[in-house]
């Protein structure tokens, strides 16, 4: 939509300034004229690399590159054993304070007067009258 309009616009002006004859007091100058060549010859780059380097085959090429994919495979194997080991001692870590806490809970208990003789000793006695 906004293309249409830009295109429209600008034709008109161009349309506008070509029949005034404005359009030639807006050229400031001609550019030098291009003189036309024959077809080139296609060219070769080389780069020095390529000049010194032996020329390598196409089994040397994809032996390195397999070389390349184990390096990393080995690596990403590596990192994954590192990061495994790295959980498997934060759970160890999280089971030992489970316990701690499940130890904790259970000598709590034993401390706070939850034994029902020790409530009653704790307890008022008068209300423990009935008075039905």
């Amino acid at each position: 939509m906004a293309r249409r309009y830009l295109d429209r616009n600008t034709k008109e002006r161009f349309k506008k300034l070509t029949r005034a004859g404005e359009f030639s007091s807006h050229i400031t100058e001609e550019g030098p004229k291009i003189q036309e060549f024959d077809d080139l010859a296609p060219k070769r780059i080389i780069f020095l690399h390529d000049v010194d380097s032996d020329p390598k085959d196409v089994s040397d090429i994809v032996n390195e590159k397999i070389d390349e994919l184990r390096q990393t495979a080995e690596e990403t194997s590596e990192y994954i054993q590192l990061v495994n080991n790295h959980l498997d001692k934060q759970k160890t870590r999280i089971d030992d304070l489970k316990r701690m806490q499940n130890t904790f809970d259970t000598q709590i208990n034993f401390l706070t007067p939850n034994n029902t003789h020790e409530k009653k000793k704790a307890r008022d006695p008068r209300l423990d009258l009935d008075f039905s």
